[in-house]
C-alpha cells in the first residue's frame, strides 16, 4: 500500500489527497530533516574559509563574495518561476530534483585550478535549495495537521541551522587535514546521501492548480502585490542580510584585523549557529503555546541590529562571545512564526503559500546577493570591513518594523485564516 498524506481533501481547490498511513508523516519529517541538515552542512561552508580561497585563486574580496551572492542571483531570477511548477510537476519529482541538486558540491575536489567550477557547484546547490523551499511547505501542508506545522517548521529550520552550525565549526580544522576542496566535498556526499533517502522512502500527494489559462500568472501577481507577502519578504531579507555578511565576512575580518585564528573565527561562527537551533527549538515550543505570531518576530526584530554592532566593535574583547551568540538567536528566533504565518493566512490555498515562499526566496535572494558583495566591494574600496558591516547592521532592524505592521495570525485570530485582499497601490 503506497503512503498517502493524511489530510481531508476538502482543504480546498489547491489540495487533492487521500488520507492513508498518517503515522508515515514522521517519516516524511525524518526525510526533509535530513534533507535540509545535509543542505546546511554546504550552505555557509566557504564563510570560514574564505582567506584560504583568496589566496588559493589569487582573486578580489568582492570576487570570493559570489560564492555566495551568485546562489542568491539564482534565486532572484528563478524563484517564482519554480514556484509555478507546484501542481505541473509532482512534489515527489520536486523535491528530488532539488535534493539531487543540493548535492552539487561533492564536486568541489575537482575545483582546485578552476574557480568559475566552484562557482558553478555553489550555483547548482543553491538552484536545488530554491527547488526544496516552495515544495516543502505544500508538502508539509499535506502531511501534517494546522496545529503541527509550527513544530515541522521548526523542525525544518532546526535541521538547516544545525548543518549551517555543523560546517562552521568543522570545515576550517578539516581542511587543515584533508585539503578545502575535499572538505567541501564531504559536505556535498551527506547531501547526495540524502538525496538517495529520499529517492527510495519519499512519498506525496497532489497539487492541483486551476485549470484556468491565467490562474498561475493572476495568483503570483497577487502576491507580488500583497501587504502581507511584501512585509514577510521585508522582514525576512532584513535578517537575511546580516546573517549572510556574518557568516561570509566575519571569520575574515577577526583573521585579518584581529588576528584570532581560522578555526576560533569559524567557532565563533558555529557557536552562533548554536544559539540559533535554540532559538528554532525555543520559537517553536512557544508557537504553540502564544497565541500571537507578531511579537516572536517584532523582539529578535529589536535585539537583532544591536546585536550586529557587537560582534564587530567587541571583537577584541570577551563581550564578542555574548554579541554573537545573540546575533544567533535573533537571527533565527522568528522562523518559525514568519514560515507559519502564511499557512494560517492561507490555509484553504496551499499553492498560493508556495508563492508567498517563493517570493520570500526571491527576495531575500536580493539581498543575500547584495550584502556579501557589497561588504566586499566597500574593503576594495576603503580598505575596511566597519563600513560594510555597519550598514547591514542597520539594514537588520527592518525586521522589527516589519513585526509591528504585519497583521496577527495564529490560534487567537480564527479570521485570519480568511486570505487577505489588502494590496499596496
Amino acid at each position: 500500500m503506497s503512503a498517502r498524506p493524511h489530510i481531508p481533501s476538502t482543504l480546498g481547490p489547491g489540495l487533492i489527497v487521500v488520507p492513508t498511513l498518517p503515522g508515515y508523516r514522521f517519516v516524511i519529517a525524518g526525510l526533509i530533516a535530513l534533507l535540509a541538515f545535509s543542505g546546511g552542512l554546504s550552505f555557509f561552508a566557504t564563510g570560514p574559509i574564505t582567506p584560504i580561497i583568496i589566496d588559493h585563486y589569487a582573486v578580489s574580496h568582492s570576487a570570493v563574495g559570489l560564492l555566495t551572492g551568485l546562489g542568491a542571483l539564482i534565486h532572484v531570477v528563478l524563484a517564482i518561476p519554480v514556484s509555478t511548477l507546484v501542481g505541473r510537476v509532482g512534489l515527489k519529482k520536486l523535491v528530488t530534483f532539488g535534493a539531487l541538486a543540493l548535492s552539487a558540491p561533492v564536486l568541489s575536489f575537482a575545483a582546485t585550478d578552476s574557480f568559475a567550477l566552484l562557482l558553478m557547484t555553489r550555483a547548482i546547490f543553491s538552484l536545488g535549495f530554491l527547488v526544496m523551499f516552495p515544495a516543502s511547505d505544500p508538502l508539509f501542508m499535506q502531511w501534517f495537521k494546522p496545529r503541527e506545522l509550527p513544530v515541522v517548521n521548526g523542525l525544518f529550520i532546526v535541521s538547516f541551522s544545525l548543518g549551517i552550525a555543523t560546517s562552521t565549526f568543522v570545515v576550517a580544522p578539516l581542511a587543515d587535514v584533508i585539503g578545502w576542496e575535499t572538505a567541501l566535498s564531504v559536505f556535498g556526499g551527506f547531501s547526495l546521501v540524502a538525496a538517495l533517502f529520499w529517492v527510495a522512502l519519499g512519498r506525496a500527494g497532489t497539487v492541483e492548480r486551476s485549470r484556468e489559462p491565467h490562474a498561475t500568472r493572476d495568483r503570483v501577481v497577487s502576491v507580488m502585490r500583497s501587504r502581507v507577502a511584501l512585509l514577510l519578504a521585508m522582514a525576512d531579507a532584513s535578517a537575511v542580510t546580516v546573517l549572510t555578511v556574518s557568516l561570509a565576512w566575519l571569520p575574515t575580518y577577526f583573521s585579518d584585523v584581529h588576528g584570532i585564528s581560522l578555526s576560533k573565527a569559524g567557532m565563533l561562527m558555529g557557536l552562533m549557529s548554536v544559539a540559533g537551533v535554540f532559538a528554532l527549538v525555543l520559537a517553536s515550543l512557544l508557537s504553540l503555546r502564544v497565541a500571537s505570531r507578531r511579537p516572536l518576530i517584532i523582539i529578535p526584530g529589536v535585539v537583532i541590529g544591536f546585536a550586529a554592532f557587537g560582534t564587530f566593535l567587541l571583537a577584541d574583547t570577551p563581550a564578542v562571545y555574548l554579541a554573537v551568540i545573540a546575533l544567533g538567536l535573533a537571527t533565527w528566533f522568528y522562523m518559525p512564526a514568519l514560515m507559519t504565518l502564511p499557512m494560517e493566512l492561507y490555509a484553504d490555498d496551499p499553492a498560493r503559500v508556495s508563492v508567498i515562499f517563493a517570493f520570500l526566496v526571491g527576495t531575500s535572494g536580493v539581498a543575500m546577493f547584495v550584502s556579501p558583495v557589497t561588504v566586499g566591494a566597500l574593503f576594495d574600496i576603503t580598505g575596511s570591513f566597519v563600513p560594510g558591516l555597519a550598514l547591514f547592521a542597520i539594514v537588520s532592524w527592518g525586521l522589527a518594523i516589519a513585526g509591528f505592521l504585519l497583521p496577527e495570525a495564529g490560534p487567537s485570530k480564527p479570521d485570519a485564516l480568511e486570505p487577505l485582499a489588502v494590496t499596496l497601490r
